[in-house]
């Protein structure tokens, strides 16, 4: 009988981001889960998404992409929960098979399908409306009114629980954390909404060194704002 090939696990990881784009919730996961990896900064302001290095490990151009031995796994929620279930002991998901796991993949769902798509809309507007001013006008104030509406919407499903599945830190609260950190984007000139429970739980999210390390790294590549509740903490000098 032919033995079968060994496999190293984990396998080497190696997470490709860009500061401040939606890996920072991968880069986030990776950093709790405390495996070794290695982090890869492709800035997509400056084109190096759609370079030919980087097409050869991602064809499709997008972050994050997270190569993982001889595999490379795209997509947010993919990476996420795949980070999660090589580190079961940090807790980052919860089991399968149980209500909460699938509570954690429909608020996954729901921010990549829904959440980022609104934030696209106002940021790249063009890539609705085309290159009709009218057009991009149009699409970027509806789609500012659709994200009050969501601020609104994640209000009501945090509750009062500490985090977005309950008592526990989870890797959808990292991925909330980006799109919190992205509501301060001075290129949102809709009217948003208080976000009290919102903003209780990033600072909670901020207070973990996993998450003060992985945005630091991103920082010392291109150094973007952050809120004003964050921005005048020292640690965030370090």
């Amino acid at each position: 009988m032919q033995q079968a090939a060994s496999t190293v696990f984990p396998p080497k990881l190696t997470l490709y981001y860009s500061p401040k784009a939606c890996s920072l919730a991968s880069h986030i996961a990776l950093e709790e889960s405390r495996l070794p990896y290695e982090a890869v900064s492709v800035d997509i302001r400056a084109g190096e998404n759609v370079g030919p290095d980087y097409l050869k490990i991602n064809p499709g151009g997008i972050v994050p992409a997270l190569v993982a031995g001889d595999a490379v796994i795209t997509e947010s929620q993919a990476i996420l929960a795949y980070i999660a279930d090589l580190a079961p002991e940090s807790g980052l998901m919860p089991r399968p098979g149980t209500r909460v796991r699938a509570k954690a993949h429909e608020w996954m769902n729901w921010i990549s399908s829904s959440l980022h798509v609104t934030y696209r809309s106002i940021f790249r507007p063009q890539a609705y409306a085309g290159e009709s001013p009218d057009a991009i006008a149009a699409v970027r104030e509806h789609a500012g009114k659709k994200l009050a509406k969501m601020l609104v919407e994640i209000e009501r499903r945090l509750g009062d629980a500490p985090y977005a599945l309950g008592e526990d830190f989870s890797v959808v609260d990292a991925y909330l954390f980006v799109f919190y950190l992205w509501s301060f984007d001075e290129r949102i000139q809709a009217e948003l909404p208080e976000r009290p429970r919102y903003a209780a739980l990033a600072a909670r999210v901020w207070a973990r060194d996993a998450v003060r390390v992985a945005v630091t790294r991103e920082r010392a590549v291109r150094a973007y704002e952050l809120p004003p509740q964050f921005a005048s903490d020292p640690v965030t000098e370090k």
